[in-house]
């Protein structure tokens, strides 16, 4: 079976760096490569769903009140 040796950088579309974040494996008949988000990306999305569901929350909150 031929086989294909294939450097590349991987980069978050936020720009950072995940080298550090990226691993390479094979199943037998494949090979994969598994990419975990960046912490800043990560960080920056847990506050924006936070703030979204307290904002959620607060305006089920005044609408349960004003009945």
């Amino acid at each position: 079976m031929p086989t294909l040796n294939l450097e590349f950088e991987v980069f978050c579309s936020c720009g950072n760096g995940l080298c550090n974040n990226s691993t390479e494996g094979s199943n037998g008949h494949s090979q994969y490569i598994t990419v975990e988000p960046c912490a800043e990306c990560l960080a920056s999305n847990y506050e924006e769903g936070h703030e979204k569901g307290h904002e959620e929350g607060y305006r089920q909150c005044e609408e349960d009140n004003e009945l």
